[in-house]
């Protein structure tokens, strides 16, 4: 797998690596910068130090001068050798010089790259410069002078040579001081994990518990600060109310699927011309149906479908449950029944409310099926001929406006005759392939089973829809009423 550095860096990170990146950064930065300000300090220090040596040096020699000059310059030149290899064995100076004049008379001990003449001149200069340093050849050399009587000394060493010492102390000395500034990066890097990142990474942890829906998660007991004691602690009460809410909500929801179930007519026993298939997309749902069996084998169903799902759409379903109560307890006739509901549905229902819904009247002892549809899913007629007759809709739905009239179809039914009633959840079951069931299917199921017992018809539509969706959830309630003539 090729890692691509640009997305790499534009990811979110976690806190515990910024966190321990920023301060590690910063502290790396700060150690490197005060090692760098020691490293030049000392040096600095440490050349001057190495100044006041050599003109010490120059004031000593500069006695021992003295006191030879009346032996003759031999003795001075001797002198001056011995001096310079006594601080090659003593002080580890390969590159010492020693210059003297008495007089008009130069000597010098030390391979300088000039005549005695023009590096006595050289390091003249030398002597009164502010630096103290000077090039000889390719070489910078530091002089000190020293004048006693007639006599003028110069000490000179190779400036490089100095360096290369001093810097070799000082990079022993900065190592073990950065070998302590990284100790103590690692030491402050534990107490960061300690105290804010693993805590940190526990309440994150304890956070996606919860959001993956155990509410009653195990929040750890933080005490590395305070701010991460409260928040375990507020942490500890959302989750606490949280799933106190939860359980009332299941209450409040079961209460809801309990009246639901309440609302929905039982169908009697010995009553064979019914049959009912339901299940909703969530614990309650939108759909409603309710059928009324009336004097001389009359029955009156209806089979409604409200806008949304869950709890707001039970309630609409609730609410057309009283509706068509009272809207049937003054006529029996399908299309005024849907005006009468409508009337009051528009009065009572929020402006986005609306439904669909089908109203059938099966009169036996008039061989007649009446109906009327409010924008409601196809429903179909099945004869006993086996042909299969669409009952389309023969309105707008209800709730739109408060005008709104229905008229009554009547068609002629014989006793082997049934009607099914369903919901578009059936028709718009969708596959795990994203295709949708379809009325087509719908209606070939129905012509395949023109013959079948009534509970079948109902049964076979639900397995059906089962078996297209293969385990998956509905998006959406679904119910079958099948009634038959006689």
């Amino acid at each position: 797998m090729k890692l691509d550095p640009q997305r790499w860096l534009l990811q979110p990170r976690s806190l515990r690596f910024e966190l321990l990146w920023s301060v590690n950064l910063i502290l790396g930065i700060g150690l490197l910068a005060f090692l760098a300000f020691l490293y030049h300090h000392e040096l600095r220090r440490r050349l001057q130090d190495h100044y006041q040596s050599l003109h010490a040096e120059a004031a000593a020699l500069a006695d021992g001068v003295q006191e030879l000059r009346g032996q003759g310059w031999p003795e001075v030149q001797e002198y001056i050798n011995a001096s310079r290899q006594l601080m090659q064995s003593v002080a580890g100076s390969p590159n010492h010089y020693i210059a003297v004049r008495m007089g008009h008379v130069v000597l010098q001990s030390g391979r300088a790259g000039a005549e005695p003449g023009s590096f006595y001149a050289v390091v003249r200069r030398a002597a009164v410069t502010p630096s103290h340093q000077v090039m000889v050849g390719r070489r910078r050399v530091m002089v000190a002078a020293e004048k006693l009587g007639h006599v003028r000394l110069y000490v000179g060493e190779d400036v490089a040579g100095v360096q290369q010492r001093i810097r070799n102390q000082i990079l022993l000395w900065l190592a073990v001081i950065a070998v302590l500034g990284l100790v103590l990066t690692a030491v402050i890097s534990l107490v960061l994990i300690r105290l804010v990142t693993r805590p940190l990474q526990q309440l994150v942890a304890a956070v996606r518990h919860i959001g993956q829906g155990h509410l009653e998660a195990d929040i750890p007991n933080i005490r590395s600060s305070q701010e991460m004691a409260f928040l375990a602690a507020a942490i500890h009460n959302m989750s606490t109310a949280l799933a106190e809410g939860r359980r009332q909500d299941q209450q409040r929801i079961e209460k809801a699927r309990r009246i639901q179930q309440h609302l929905q007519p039982p169908v009697p026993d010995g009553v064979a011309r019914i049959a009912v298939g339901y299940r909703p997309a969530a614990v309650v749902g939108g759909d409603y149906f309710d059928f009324q069996l009336l004097s001389e084998g009359v029955i009156l169903a209806c089979v409604a479908d409200v806008s949304g799902h869950g709890v707001p759409a039970a309630m609409g379903a609730a609410m057309l449950k009283t509706l068509f109560l009272a809207a049937t307890a003054e006529s029996t006739d399908p299309g005024q029944v849907l005006t009468r509901m409508n009337t009051t549905f528009t009065q009572v229902a929020l402006e986005e409310d609306f439904a669909s819904i089908i109203v059938v009247k099966l009169a036996p002892h008039r061989h007649t099926l009446e109906y009327a549809s409010a924008g409601h899913e196809t429903c179909y007629l099945l004869r006993a001929t086996g042909q299969v007759e669409a009952l389309h809709s023969t309105g707008g739905l209800m709730g739109l406006t408060a005008l709104a009239q229905w008229q009554s179809r009547t068609l002629s039914m014989t006793g082997p005759d049934r009607v099914v009633l369903l919901t578009d959840g059936l028709s718009e079951a969708m596959s795990p392939e994203g295709r949708l069931f379809g009325r087509q299917q719908v209606l070939d199921l129905l012509t395949a089973k023109c013959q079948a017992p009534l509970d079948a018809v109902a049964e076979g539509l639900m397995a059906a829809a089962e078996v297209w969706c293969k385990g998956r959830l509905h998006r959406d309630d679904i119910t079958v009423l099948a009634i038959a003539m006689a």
